[in-house]
């Protein structure tokens, strides 16, 4: 995780390739999506587009931040 919003989306190091492992994964069966990251690496918000996924949880040094549908 190079950065990430407390809606669960983060930004990678691009390419894409995370969100479409992530997609043919979930595809496959239910998997959750840790991300870890320093409490700095927080932004107010990262742009999201349809085909991003987001992470079921971000941990950090201070505190373990998890994501349902209904926190969006």
């Amino acid at each position: 995780v190079v950065a990430f919003d407390r809606r669960g989306f983060r930004i990678g190091y691009g390419g894409g390739y995370y969100d479409v492992t992530l997609d043919a994964l979930r595809r496959k069966k239910n998997i959750i999506a840790i991300g870890v990251a320093f409490a700095c690496q927080e932004v107010a918000e990262v742009p999201a587009e349809p085909f991003d996924h987001r992470l079921d949880v971000i941990l950090t040094e201070k505190e373990m931040l998890e994501f349902t549908d209904s926190s969006l």
